[in-house]
This record gives C-alpha cells, sequence and structure tokens, in this order.
C-alpha cells in the first residue's frame, strides 16, 4: 500500500476527475489524501474520502496575469502545502494539470508526481491546427502556413511559461522544475487527432470524472426523446444556455431535463430544472446540450450519447472540434445561440443516425478504459515498471 497525495483546484472540471482517480486508488487500497477547494465533501465521503483545504487558495489582485497564477502563487501554495503533507510521508503526489503547487509541493518533498490532463493532450505539433482555437484541419497551404505561424507563437509562449516556472521554483529553493513520471490523459482515444510522434509519458486513460454526490432529478414523465442541458460549472461564466434551450425546444415533442446552478429549479410539463447528477439522466438520454466542458462531453460519449455543443473559450473549443470530427457532435457558434438555431441544431443531430452511431463507438471506448486504468498506471509509476505511450489507443483492446 503506498500514500499518494491527490491536489485539485476547486472547479469540478478539474476536481472531479482528480478525485475519481483518488476514488480508484483508495478502492485499490492504498492511502489517499485529497486536497482542493470548497464544494466536494458529499462527493468525496460518498467514495471513503475526505477533502482538506489548499493552502493560500483565496484569488490575488494578480490572477489575471495566467503565469502568475500558473506559477507564482503554484509555488507559494506548495511551501504550505509540502508542510502539511511532510509529516504522513507520501510516496508520491497527483496534480491536476493547472494546480501546479501540487507538482511543486512534490518536488519539495522528494517524491515523484503524476499529471491529471482532463480535456486532451495540448502539446503543439507542426501538423496540426493550433490547439486550443477550435481549427479544422488545414486545407489549404495558405491555411497550413497560418497553423505553423500560431504553432510557432503558442511554443514560444509555452517557453516563456517554462521561464517563468524556473523562477518561480527558484524562488522556493528547487534548483529546477521536476517534469511528471506520466501524464494522465482523460479523454477518449477516438477524440485524439493522429500525431507524427507521439509523446512518451502521455496515457489516454478516458473518462476519469465522479459524478456530483446531489440527488438525482427526476425527468419528465412520457416516451418523447430526453434531451439534458446543462450550464457550465466552471466559475466567472455566462450560464444562458439553459435558459435558450428551453425556449428553443418549447412546444417540440421532446422532454428536457435542463441542470444548472443558476436557474431556479421547478418542474413542469415535458420540463425539469435543477442540480443533479449527469450519469443517470444520460442513461436515458437521446441528446446532450452543453458548452463543451470535458466532464459533460465524456459523461455524455462514455453514455452513447450525441452532443450539440456551444464552445465558449479554450478547451471547449478544442473539444467542440475534435468531437465534431469524430462524428459524434454539431457545434453550435456562440455568437448564435439563439433559439432559432439552436432549435434547427437539435433537429438535425435528433436525425442524425451517424451521430447516434459514432457516439456509441466512443461508449465502446470508454468501457474498458477509465479511472481503474489511471490507477494501475499511478502504481506503475510507483514501481518505476512505467510503459512507455505509443499513441492514443494504446490501452484499448487490440480489436478495438
Amino acid at each position: 500500500m503506498a500514500r499518494i497525495a491527490g491536489v485539485a483546484g476547486p472547479d469540478p472540471g478539474h476536481a472531479l476527475p482528480a478525485l475519481g482517480l483518488a476514488a480508484s486508488l483508495r478502492a485499490r487500497d492504498h492511502a489517499v489524501r485529497f486536497l482542493s477547494g470548497d464544494g466536494h465533501d458529499a462527493t468525496a465521503a460518498r467514495h471513503g474520502l475526505s477533502v482538506a483545504r489548499l493552502p493560500l487558495l483565496g484569488p490575488t489582485d494578480a490572477d489575471d496575469d495566467i503565469g502568475h497564477r500558473l506559477w507564482a502563487r503554484a509555488a507559494a501554495m506548495a511551501v504550505p502545502l509540502a508542510a502539511t503533507l511532510r509529516p504522513w510521508q507520501p510516496h508520491l503526489v497527483v496534480a491536476d494539470t493547472i494546480t501546479r503547487c501540487g507538482a511543486f509541493a512534490a518536488q519539495l518533498l522528494g517524491v515523484p508526481w503524476v499529471e491529471v490532463v482532463p480535456p486532451h493532450l495540448d502539446d503543439p505539433a507542426d501538423e496540426l491546427p493550433p490547439v486550443g482555437l477550435g481549427r479544422r484541419p488545414a486545407r489549404s497551404a495558405l491555411r497550413r502556413a497560418d497553423d505553423r505561424r500560431i504553432v510557432e507563437l503558442q511554443r514560444r509562449s509555452l517557453a516563456l511559461g517554462a521561464q517563468q516556472a524556473e523562477r518561480a521554483a527558484a524562488d522556493i529553493g528547487l534548483g529546477h522544475v521536476a517534469l511528471p513520471a506520466l501524464r494522465l490523459i482523460g479523454t477518449l482515444p477516438g477524440l485524439e487527432r493522429p500525431r507524427l510522434t507521439w509523446p512518451p509519458d502521455a496515457h489516454v486513460v478516458g473518462p476519469l470524472a465522479l459524478d456530483p454526490a446531489l440527488p438525482e432529478l427526476t425527468p419528465p414523465v412520457g416516451e418523447s426523446p430526453l434531451v439534458v442541458v446543462t450550464d457550465s460549472t466552471a466559475t466567472d461564466v455566462d450560464r444562458q444556455l439553459g435558459a435558450v434551450a428551453l425556449r428553443a425546444l418549447a412546444r417540440m415533442d421532446l422532454r428536457v431535463v435542463v441542470t444548472s446552478n443558476s436557474m431556479t429549479p421547478r418542474q413542469a410539463p415535458g420540463v425539469t430544472v435543477g442540480r443533479g447528477p449527469h450519469g443517470p439522466l444520460l442513461a436515458q438520454a437521446a441528446l446532450a446540450i452543453g458548452f463543451g466542458g470535458a466532464g459533460f462531453v465524456s459523461k455524455a460519449l462514455t453514455a452513447g450519447v450525441p452532443l450539440v455543443v456551444v464552445p465558449l473559450q479554450g478547451d471547449q473549443r478544442e473539444g467542440a472540434a475534435r468531437l465534431r470530427e469524430a462524428g459524434a457532435g454539431r457545434v453550435l457558434a456562440l455568437r448564435a445561440l439563439r433559439p432559432a438555431p439552436l432549435r434547427r441544431a437539435v433537429v438535425r443531430q435528433l436525425a442524425d443516425h451517424d451521430a447516434r452511431t459514432a457516439a456509441r463507438g466512443l461508449a465502446r471506448e470508454a468501457a474498458v478504459l477509465g479511472p481503474d486504468l489511471a490507477a494501475r498506471l499511478v502504481e506503475a509509476a510507483l514501481t518505476g515498471r512505467l510503459p512507455e505511450a505509443t499513441g492514443p489507443r494504446q490501452h484499448l483492446p487490440a480489436q478495438a
């Protein structure tokens, strides 16, 4: 049995995948301590875990600077975090990709660390569109040249970030920034684009996120197709999707459930609005609608449910592009988020047999991947017998 610390920020899109791995490690008889923010105690307790609070987690005036937030704040948080963990003597730290205090704390403690990357592999590559823009693969020489220009700018940005990381590490007495023993990419192989070379530390392990410990929502009664809509769980984002969806789908022969932290809960003929876990709803759904966050997309695809997504930013745009390329999702631009365009997208996606087939194919991938695979790879990292990653489909059966 090993002692393993799990570290993640409070946003559900990052905390719930890290909790999923922590729960699987505990089920494999490891001692696990999980550190995050507020809001996840009940979910953790359901899996025999408790949540300790990360030190210095409150916002600061410099948080608008992403470099400061990723590195300088992480280094400052790492010192008290390492002091908290040191008496327990962990053998390894599992850290969310944007919660770098876990990585620095592991280095201060002299133990290896594992990075959890919930959405997708985000390493730039010359043969791929720039990560994060939601671009399709280039079809013209002009677009390929523009893609390469942006990829080069992204590499410069990463190099600048590496310099900031080194300075932050030096500020807390570290001579360098330690790389993770492995990266656990919490997406599906079918959503990863082919690359000329695959990084040897990046293992695609499938969806990791737990459903939060909430009372189940009862969908409207009837036999009409069920559509599940979710607003974003991220902080500081516009959550208007649920309200637009209700207007868009009114008077259609559908049952609609909207999960939302901001809308007033209610039940009406054909409509349920409230907070609840997605899993039981998606198991009955014909279609899912969301902003394209990695957690909701993964849960929908695990259930074999096609999606309509309206990406807001960052990894949502990238995930939407990959979902569209896999044939399991239809993408509506944020500027078109109005009832009529959303209604048309829903009608077309419900009638798209190929989208249902693609979603079910991705569900078959999800069925053989997930937190237990990730936990076994963490165990391999502990023993030093970690297999080299060879590609996104490495952990699928040969016939998949």
